[in-house]
């Protein structure tokens, strides 16, 4: 297709209409993040100590000063300032032998709608013997049309102890983010010297919302997470962390077998999940103060 135009020395030319395909936007390779931490702990003279800390790509890894006898923590940071589709994140953390350290993170973690691909988080850590570790990181907010595959797998040697928490927020309901769409595929998978004792699935895709609001799923719920204690103490633990959760403002229950402890919650926004989750932890953590970024 042409139209006639007349140049300066009123010579008619033919110039040919751009198609409707050379209009659209170009095809642009998006940029994604890549992120890999490789942190491992280690006990000397008994204090706990760091024996590995690389860090490359968009994470980052700060350990604040403690005060004497304490438990260094260890936070993680994401400086792409959120997660997006086609972004992988690598984290690989280490208790050495009768080391104690917690991991957190800066803040909750955020993830966008994806027009594609779907954002990948893998998380390998290993507690050797005689070591306490607690893997605390703070809420993943998914926003509408988020896309999120997480792995986790935790490998446990001898007697050691582990304490972990993952925590999804759909939405903020103080924003009014309604969370319609979207997927995210959630695994756990723990072995304790080399025998698999925790496997846990969650997939969540299409209509979200809709799924959500079904009574067998999320009862209407907008938030949940999962916490996790294992250790020979686990069953003794049981009835303190009963009590803790009823309290709840949402739904909340735990159950303990074979140096297990698990609980889950339903909460109908983050604030709330984010209270019900405090409370088991001060009874699981008996009384110890959480790390500080989750008071900013």
């Amino acid at each position: 297709m042409t139209f006639q135009v007349e140049d300066s020395i009123s010579e008619t030319v033919s110039v040919p209409l751009p198609s409707a395909r050379s209009l659209a936007a170009p095809s642009l390779a998006l940029v994604r993040s890549r992120g890999e931490i490789d942190l491992a702990f280690q006990e000397h003279d008994g204090r706990t100590t760091i024996r590995t800390a690389f860090q490359s790509g968009c994470l980052r890894l700060r350990v604040p000063r403690t005060l004497p006898g304490d438990a260094p923590c260890a936070t993680i940071m994401n400086t792409g300032g959120g997660i997006a589709g086609g972004d992988r994140l690598d984290q690989s953390i280490a208790w050495g032998e009768n080391s104690i350290a917690s991991v957190t993170t800066q803040a909750a973690e955020k993830v966008y709608r994806t027009p594609g691909d779907a954002a990948r988080i893998t998380s390998r850590l290993t507690v050797s013997r005689g070591a306490r570790a607690e893997w605390l990181p703070q809420e993943t907010i998914l926003f509408d049309r988020a896309a999120l595959d997480r792995d986790m797998q935790l490998r446990l040697h001898g007697d050691a102890e582990f304490l972990g928490l993952e925590a999804v927020v759909l939405g903020r309901k103080a924003m009014d983010e309604t969370v319609r769409s979207g997927m995210l595929r959630d695994r756990w998978r723990i072995w304790r010297d080399g025998r698999l004792i925790y496997a846990d699935a969650l997939k969540l895709d299409g209509a979200i919302a809709e799924r959500m609001g079904r009574a067998a799923l999320g009862a209407g719920a907008r938030a949940f997470a999962v916490l996790i204690h294992i250790s020979a103490r686990a069953a003794a633990l049981l009835g303190g962390l009963r009590e803790a959760l009823t309290a709840a403002g949402g739904l909340a229950a735990a159950s303990a077998w074979n140096g297990l402890l698990v609980a889950r919650f339903l909460a109908p926004d983050g604030a709330t999940l984010r209270r019900d989750m405090l409370a088991a932890l001060a009874a699981l953590r008996e009384g110890r103060a959480m790390p500080r970024v989750w008071m900013c």
